[in-house]
């Protein structure tokens, strides 16, 4: 511990001399930034709060205590010109890497990216930080299919850059879209990919008093080849998944040959070719002169039943208010932010598998999959909500039910996340959440696990270092699900 702290304080000092910039802990979406944070972790247990490290790009450890040293650059372009009129050509780029010392040693590139636009299209190559889904990005207790909570896979996307306006429908009429491949390296298998699209509507001016969004995303893991399907020949023929190009088309159209059975696939490609998961996605938006509102859901599909809404009312549910008033320092306590989730995944199709006299079958098992045994994870960490966590990030007594990546993907979660000022100078923040976890239909928790998780963030200003901030953030876990612990990460950042 001596030699922890002696880390965090070297660390702190070179922030407050270095002429690196801040780096926030959530996306910065200025024009540009070139930042550092550093500080450190310390839990009264070997184990990171939940609400200290879920969603934030894979940048902070799992294992307490760690000193923590994260630096930024992105440059991003500005849609509109000072006349209002969309700037047509553009170039940005991002790179965020983060140094972790201390129970776990390890350096990581949460994001490294360039992209190019023209008008409202961009293409861009590399780790880019994103959520998947419609909802409240910025307080969300994380989004159901992509939270941000894994490390950015690497991949290469064209789509629109926020919506663009479709022709002839007077600026009411707005699609948000995208395309993108990508390369799946995990250390449990070789060669894998990873294909997603997506497509969202607003129906709504930009400045319309009420604007109705719906979308759908599709997430595909596919391809690659490993030693442990070898010995499954149900699942993969010789180890190998099939990986061609004739494989892709099936992949994004997510169909399958009628005669799969003469074509070199096994029985578990007759469901799809790849892991197919994704979310559909509704949302209404109310805005006001003083406050913005949001409500919004996001259903998960991982198969026919759930794609024709047989798993409802599984999903996330979400209320969001937002302050669209200037911020009056002089009051002593304000709240600009306040968001409401409900989550819950426990119907998923069903309790059992086949259904008779029916085309689809029950048993969703969100997240988990035969032929990619860590499922819908990246590197250890859920790609989806944290509450869906891997075996190995809770308590050693539910490690032991059952053998499989995800062992609780029936859960029903309550949250609560809001922001705002305190006396003028400090921003706060504050998430709560509450779950009932449930295991899954064929290895349930009797009783259910309760877990209760909340994080208190500040950030005040170091006033005689111009730009420069102390963020302290304390989490607390209490329930029967993750480690009973109480920690702190405290850090400085600076901005120029």
């Amino acid at each position: 511990m001596v030699n922890f702290l002696r880390t965090s304080f070297l660390l702190t000092g070179l922030v407050v001399l270095t002429s690196f910039k801040v780096v926030l802990a959530q996306i910065d979406t200025t024009q540009q930034l070139v930042a550092v944070e550093a500080g450190g972790i310390v839990s009264s247990t070997a184990d990171t709060p939940f609400w200290l490290r879920a969603n934030q790009f894979g940048a902070i450890p799992l294992a307490a205590p760690a000193a923590i040293l994260q630096a930024r650059i992105r440059k991003e372009y500005q849609l509109f010109s000072s006349n209002a009129r969309l700037n047509q050509f553009k170039w940005g780029f991002g790179l965020h890497t983060a140094l972790n010392v201390g129970a776990s040693n390890r350096l990581v590139l949460p994001e490294a990216f360039v992209s190019i636009r023209y008008g409202k299209i961009e293409l861009f190559g590399g780790r880019r930080q994103q959520v998947i889904g419609l909802g409240d990005t910025t307080m969300s207790s994380g989004f159901i299919i992509g939270s941000g909570n894994a490390l950015p896979i690497p991949k290469i996307q064209l789509g629109t850059k926020g919506y663009a306006y479709v022709p002839f429908t007077g600026r009411f009429v707005a699609i948000n879209a995208g395309f993108a491949h990508g390369w799946y390296s995990a250390p449990y298998i070789n060669g894998a990919y990873l294909h997603q699209s997506n497509l969202y509507i607003r129906l709504g001016k930009a400045a319309s008093l009420i604007k109705l969004h719906a979308g759908i995303n599709h997430q595909v893991l596919w391809g690659g080849q490993a030693d442990y399907l070898k010995d499954a020949p149900s699942f993969a023929v010789d180890g190998r998944l099939p990986s061609s190009l004739r494989d892709y088309v099936y992949v994004v159209t997510g169909s399958v040959p009628k005669d799969w059975y003469n074509r070199g696939y096994t029985a578990n490609d007759s469901y799809g070719i790849g892991d197919h998961l994704g979310s559909y996605d509704v949302g209404l938006e109310v805005t006001t002169q003083k406050s913005g509102w949001m409500f919004y859901h996001q259903h998960p599909y991982e198969d026919v039943s759930s794609l024709i809404g047989v798993n409802f009312p599984d999903g996330l549910w979400g209320l969001r208010w937002a302050s669209l008033q200037n911020q009056d320092r002089s009051s002593g306590f304000q709240l600009r932010h306040l968001t409401l989730e409900h989550l819950t995944t426990l119907d998923q199709s069903g309790s059992t598998f086949y259904v008779p006299n029916s085309s689809y079958q029950g048993q969703d098992n969100y997240f988990n999959h035969g032929q990619y045994k860590q499922g819908w994870s990246y590197l250890g960490r859920t790609i989806g909500t944290p509450f869906i966590a891997p075996a190995t990030d809770y308590l050693p007594d539910v490690q032991k039910i059952g053998a499989i990546y995800f062992p609780n993907n029936r859960v029903r979660v309550w949250y609560v996340g809001a922001q705002g000022l305190l006396f003028s100078q400090l921003e706060w923040t504050l998430r709560v959440s509450y779950s009932l976890n449930y295991g899954r239909f064929q290895q349930p928790y009797d009783p259910a696990r309760k877990q209760f998780s909340s994080l208190l963030s500040v950030r005040a200003p170091l006033l005689r270092w111009p730009n420069t901030f102390l963020l302290v953030r304390a989490g607390l876990d209490e329930g029967n699900l993750y480690s009973k612990s109480i920690g702190a990460h405290v850090s400085v950042q600076k901005r120029w």
